[in-house]
């Protein structure tokens, strides 16, 4: 039981429950395109359950592998950016939302989800640069 409390594990985890979260789309959308009107709501639900689970194991990881003070300076200002742009794509559904729930308007829903993917994608990119960043340093460190 003690492998399970180890950070790379939960890191791994995290990863693959973000991963199969996006994936989740994969027959939902393959099934709109051939014309079929699948309910969204259990695809919703699972995609926000995995990205969501797996996004509080990578912090879980990452809170236990470097606490505060420890480590932390390695693109701090990156971390936020992503942070930020993460945050705006997933906020980029609320005027969406609030069009079609709150005033019954119909309206098309690409705009919202290029916004959404420009914002979390861009972040994810972002932050995938600092962890390849502290890996380097630390692989460089260690040759030292």
């Amino acid at each position: 039981m003690g492998v399970l409390w180890r950070p790379a594990v939960w890191r791994w985890l995290g990863n693959g429950m973000i991963v199969l979260g996006v994936l989740v789309w994969a027959p939902f959308l393959m099934a709109s395109a051939a014309g079929e009107d699948w309910p969204i709501l259990p695809f919703l639900v699972a995609h926000l359950t995995g990205v969501l689970g797996g996004w509080h194991l990578r912090r879980r990881a990452m809170a236990v592998e470097h606490p505060v003070g420890v480590g932390g300076e390695i693109g701090r200002g990156r971390r936020w950016l992503s942070r930020l742009l993460i945050y705006l794509g997933v906020l980029a559904w609320a005027p969406y939302f609030y069009q079609t729930r709150g005033l019954g308007k119909e309206v098309e829903i690409s705009p919202y989800l290029a916004a959404h993917l420009m914002g979390v994608l861009s972040g994810v990119a972002l932050r995938l640069s600092v962890e390849a960043e502290r890996r380097w340093r630390m692989r460089s460190s260690q040759r030292s």
